[in-house]
């Protein structure tokens, strides 16, 4: 599935891919998992009304994705998650001598970030629970970041800052929401406020 996804965040679109990328996905993977540092924290909050809100937060979760995906439930989850600083230097380093590699190690981490993801999810032990909502994607606002990462002291637990424009330091790392109390664990295309413009959509490709 890493490989999988990383052709994808490559822009692959089912062509045939040739012995020496193959070869060079593999090596990628295998680089990825030697020098990542996976991290993850979270914490759970009981919902309330129908936007949601978070009473001991004071916190109003901003949205019509949100409030669609949390329709059913009773609590959510802030998440977050990172694989380190070590991997992000990793690829810096290729970009010097060997851009392709680097352009290969950047969707290697970025789809085993999400596969490390859905694997710290599971072991959460939620079977009723929403996809993981991510602050901006759809119509949720970027800074959405700040106050996951306060709550969670993203700083402190996974070595994760934000830079003024509420983008992640290290750029391999994850924060978000999921929603507990619902079946509704998979992602639908018709129901995405991105539908119209998503990129992947476009390709005949899904991104979930």
């Amino acid at each position: 599935m890493i490989k999988e996804n990383a052709l994808k965040y490559l822009g692959h679109t089912g062509q045939q891919i040739t012995d020496e990328m193959e070869s060079l996905l593999d090596e990628c993977i295998r680089e990825v998992k030697q020098v990542s540092q996976p991290k993850a924290v979270s914490r759970r909050f009981e919902l309330f009304g129908a936007l949601p809100q978070i009473k001991e937060l004071g916190l109003s979760l901003p949205g019509d994705q949100i409030r669609e995906a949390f329709l059913q439930c009773s609590h959510c989850l802030f998440i977050g998650a990172t694989l380190g600083v070590t991997l992000e230097r990793k690829v810096k380093y290729y970009e010097k001598s060997n851009m392709t590699k680097a352009a290969v190690m950047d969707a290697v981490g970025s789809a085993y970030l999400e596969a490390y993801c859905d694997e710290y999810e599971e072991g959460l032990g939620y079977p009723n629970r929403s996809y993981r909502l991510c602050p901006g994607y759809g119509d949720i606002p970027l800074s959405l970041n700040r106050e996951i990462a306060r709550v969670l002291d993203v700083g402190k637990t996974l070595g994760v800052t934000l830079t003024p424009d509420h983008l992640m330091i290290p750029q391999k790392s994850m924060l978000g929401l999921i929603g507990i109390g619902t079946p509704e664990r998979k992602k639908q295309c018709g129901q995405c406020v991105m539908r119209e413009d998503c990129v992947f959509r476009k390709r005949g490709q899904r991104c979930y």
